[in-house]
């Protein structure tokens, strides 16, 4: 029976440095077994899959072992210092928060649908001068919908790191989207 694995990411903000590990009881305090990488802003990652359970880690900063300073728990340990603890629990939660997250942008997509749909039926209404300038904005709102809802389809299939990139992007184009039909309707006004 395979025991279903978290997704954590582990990260330290540490410009200067020239080598950063990861060390915890998920991997026998091993020094090199979890080198983390630097991305351009100087932030440290290491993502690693663990199950659920209660672990102890600390990093290794060009040879000095320092705490997480974004992990507030921690533990004494047998050198007379303390270790970072960490509570990682089953998915369940993050999964029912997914998709907490997933029908909140299904709802507000059916109601810019239906905002969409009354600003096209406006436009049909206005005069022959306006109906091809609103026809054009209506055009662009269905351009962005139709590039918004693949991203929320590859949302519901993505899951861990993948999970949260995508959701940034949705983000962004839930704004742009959202910011095009607030202007559209006041013109339509």
């Amino acid at each position: 029976m395979t025991t279903h694995k978290e997704r954590v990411a582990f990260k330290l903000m540490a410009p200067d440095a020239r080598q950063v590990f990861l060390v915890g009881s998920f991997n026998n305090w091993s020094l090199d077994a979890d080198p983390m990488k630097q991305n351009r802003s100087g932030l440290w990652k290491k993502e690693k899959k663990l199950a659920p359970g209660t672990y102890e880690y600390k990093f290794i900063v060009d040879g000095v072992w320092l705490l997480d300073p974004e992990c507030r728990e921690t533990a004494p340990n047998a050198h007379g210092t303390a270790n970072n603890v960490l509570a990682v629990k089953s998915g369940t939660t993050a999964a029912a928060r997914r998709q907490a997250y997933l029908a909140k942008i299904k709802s507000k997509l059916d109601a810019w649908n239906k905002e969409i749909d009354r600003l096209e039926a406006k436009a049909e209404q206005a005069k022959d001068t306006s109906k091809a300038k609103y026809r054009k904005q209506i055009e662009t709102l269905k351009s962005m919908r139709a590039e918004f809802e693949p991203k929320l389809e590859e949302l519901r299939r993505s899951g861990g790191q993948a999970w949260e990139e995508t959701k940034e992007g949705i983000e962004n184009a839930w704004k742009a989207l959202s910011k095009a039909i607030k202007s559209a309707a006041s013109r339509f006004k």
